[in-house]
């Protein structure tokens, strides 16, 4: 328990992402023991912070980012028995972390990027430095990343937690006594309006900052619902090929047209629930 525990701070100190999933999948393993694990959890984690072996930004995002979105999903997922419910608990609290971490740690954020940056440009240099045009390219998509994750990290960070608490849900799900079905996964139909809001921002020039990052937030949740579609119609297709279903998944993390695919055709099953039209035309045809 208490070797979990710290293997969990380890994993999220070097990524949240996978920390998250790591707790999560193996959640069930201490279900009974939680506040053991939480507190040699949080204890770890304020340990490193008092001895400077992380700094401000990295103890908030292991404390809040990591530990209280942990804490939240399994508590929410316990009381409603809903993996989505949980989900999207976690999605608002990492919305209002994001933004204060942005307001309070921006300008610290910013310089921690360009040290990173600066960094890697000098390994970018001396890798290709008998390449002036590979040089030239890798430089410029240096740059490129560091306006983008500068600019857009607040949606970034959301939308890098809300798909990682889905994947260590599918895990939970395989492991744990909750079955979720997968197939049948529907987002609440309000998102439709925070998708309507965020498109309003990103149109008006002064707040389109805003709108982008407000639609990358979002992304994540009708990607899910795009992922159940195509689920529910071609799961036991792939299912029956692991090299196809192999193939899928790569192509989705390669591919980003098919990955906005995917997520549009969520974003239209959130409106149309193609679904439940499907299963009412099935039941037509039988009462028929």
């Amino acid at each position: 328990m208490i070797l979990l525990a710290v293997i969990s701070v380890v994993i999220a100190t070097l990524s949240p992402f996978w920390g998250l999933i790591f707790i999560i999948a193996f959640s069930g393993k201490y279900q009974k023991n939680r506040n053991i694990f939480n507190y040699v959890f949080f204890g770890f984690v304020i340990l490193l912070f008092l001895v400077k072996l992380v700094d401000i930004i990295t103890f908030m995002n292991l404390f809040i980012g990591v530990g209280l979105t942990s804490v939240l999903f399994l508590w929410s997922l316990r009381r409603t028995l809903n993996f989505i419910n949980a989900i999207i608990s976690v999605f608002f609290l990492n919305i209002v972390y994001a933004v204060l971490r942005m307001i309070v740690f921006g300008k610290q954020y910013a310089e921690l990027i360009t040290e990173v940056i600066v960094t890697y440009k000098e390994f970018v240099t001396q890798s290709f430095q008998d390449n002036a045009e590979q040089l030239t390219l890798a430089l410029d998509f240096t740059d490129t990343f560091q306006q983008l994750f500068t600019k857009y990290y607040v949606g970034i960070w959301v939308f890098t937690i809300a798909f990682a608490m889905y994947i260590g849900s599918i895990f939970l799900s395989k492991k744990g006594n909750l079955v979720w079905e997968h197939r049948k996964i529907q987002m609440p139909y309000y998102l439709i309006y925070i998708l309507i809001a965020s498109l309003a921002g990103f149109l008006l020039p002064n707040t389109r900052t805003s709108g982008i990052n407000a639609l990358i937030m979002i992304a994540p949740l009708f990607l899910i619902q795009g992922i159940s579609i195509v689920d529910f119609y071609w799961g036991d297709f792939f299912r029956r090929s692991k090299i196809l279903l192999f193939l899928l998944i790569v192509s989705m993390v390669f591919n980003y047209f098919i990955l906005m695919l995917v997520a549009l055709i969520g974003l239209i099953d959130i409106w149309f629930n193609f679904r439940k039209i499907d299963m009412e035309e099935i039941d037509e045809s039988n009462l028929n």
